[in-house]
């Protein structure tokens, strides 16, 4: 549930129309409240994710790319966390492969940063699956204790788990939706009321 909330905030920060997708994120953010997510999971989930995609990009893993992705993330983290710890503190008053092409570089120059996150997304979703395992084992590199929010925590070993691979793929599937979607507000917003509403069963 961590995880799907910070790379889906990753996804979504560069929007042009940040103002509309206000409520929504905000939203997102009070819900997640509900199933044990914290404020510092944001860094967490972020730093696996860019991480994933700099596995995957390689030499395409420019300054100008890295800035888009990490500017995504961060704007919506700011507008998502203090939603999450005003629900927890309400809570508390009534009761957590590489790619490399230099004519693909050359292409990357001078885009504005949501094409450059729907560019280099494309080139990381030619082998999502194996990238969405390395995203969620990262994760929990990183933060050990965040394998025990999930169904699978105890598939062994990990990486061969099919409850995980199953998980982070769809997790990576909604990112592409969400990427797809950066320069259609409209289109998106749907996208993250679903997933919202889909975490609640966790």
């Amino acid at each position: 549930a961590t995880g799907v909330m910070k790379t889906i905030g990753d996804a979504v920060a560069g929007l042009t129309d940040v103002k509309t997708l206000i409520p929504v994120l905000e939203a997102l953010g009070g819900r997640h409240a509900k199933y044990g997510v914290q404020p510092e999971h944001f860094a967490i989930v972020g730093q696996a994710l860019l991480w994933t995609l700099e596995q995957g990009l390689g030499e395409l893993w420019i300054p100008e790319v890295k800035d888009a992705w990490t500017r995504t993330y961060s704007t919506i983290e700011k507008v998502m966390e203090p939603a999450l710890v005003r629900a927890h503190r309400a809570s508390e008053r009534t009761e957590p492969g590489r790619a490399s092409s230099p004519g693909a570089l050359a292409a990357l120059r001078g885009k504005a940063p949501a094409e450059l996150v729907q560019a280099t997304w494309k080139l990381v979703a030619a082998d999502l699956e194996s990238h969405a395992i390395k995203f969620f084992l990262r994760i929990f590199e990183i933060a050990p204790p965040a394998l025990q929010l999930f169904s699978f925590k105890d598939e062994v070993p990990l990486a061969q788990s099919p409850g995980m691979k199953k998980h982070a793929t769809g997790v990576m599937k909604t990112i592409g939706d969400a990427v797809a979607g950066l320069t259609d507000v409209k289109t998106l917003i749907p996208v993250l009321e679903a997933l919202g509403g889909r975490h609640a069963q966790y």
